[in-house]
C-alpha cells in the first residue's frame, strides 16, 4: 500500500480513530507528532495526579464533533429547573432563618 493510500483511507476515519493513527504513528517515531506545549503540560499535570495516587487514569476525551453529535436533551416535566432551584434555595434561606431564631429564643 502506496503513502497515498494510507492517506486516504485515514482521512475516510473518525476524528478519534485519526487521531488514535497520530499517536501510534508519535510513538513509533519517537516524537510528539503536532503535540502542543498546552497538551504536554497537561500530561505533566495528570503524570503528577497519578503518581500522588489522586488519580489512576485519565478518561480518554471525546472530540468536540463527537459530543455534539450524541448531545440529547433532558426533558423535565413541570415547571422548569432554574425556577425550582430558585425555590428550593429560598426555602433553605426561610428554614435556616427560623431556626437560627429558635436557638437564640432558648
Amino acid at each position: 500500500m502506496t503513502s497515498a493510500e494510507v492517506m486516504k483511507e485515514i482521512t475516510k476515519m473518525p476524528l478519534a480513530e485519526k487521531r488514535r493513527v497520530l499517536a501510534a504513528l508519535a510513538e513509533q517515531l519517537g516524537q510528539t507528532a503536532g503535540q502542543t506545549d498546552l497538551d504536554s503540560k497537561e500530561e505533566r499535570f495528570v503524570n503528577g495526579l497519578k503518581q500522588k495516587g489522586l488519580i489512576t487514569e485519565m478518561p480518554q476525551r471525546l472530540p468536540d464533533d463527537e459530543l455534539r453529535r450524541n448531545y440529547q436533551r433532558i426533558e423535565v416535566k413541570g415547571e422548569p429547573l432554574s425556577e425550582t432551584i430558585v425555590k428550593e434555595r429560598s426555602s433553605c434561606r426561610a428554614f435556616s432563618a427560623t431556626v437560627a431564631r429558635l436557638f437564640k429564643l432558648r
